[in-house]
């Protein structure tokens, strides 16, 4: 199975998808950009590193979800 990723830094009115040979699914995420720092490991996405260390104690501690 083929991945990939496509960044559009434009906006635009409409986005076409079209296939040849089998279905496709994809996700479609629009937004705009928070203009933040960002850290991150694995699946945890902060805006430091300390914020990373702070979360994955409090994973490790059973808090991380409040």
């Amino acid at each position: 199975m083929a991945e990939t990723v496509v960044l559009f830094e434009h906006a635009g009115e409409a986005i076409e998808i079209t296939t040849t040979d089998m279905p496709v699914r994809f996700l479609f995420v629009s937004g705009k950009p928070l203009g933040e720092p960002v850290a991150w490991y694995g699946p945890v996405v902060m805006n430091t590193q300390e914020e990373l260390k702070i979360a994955f104690y409090e994973y490790r501690h059973g808090t991380f979800v409040k």
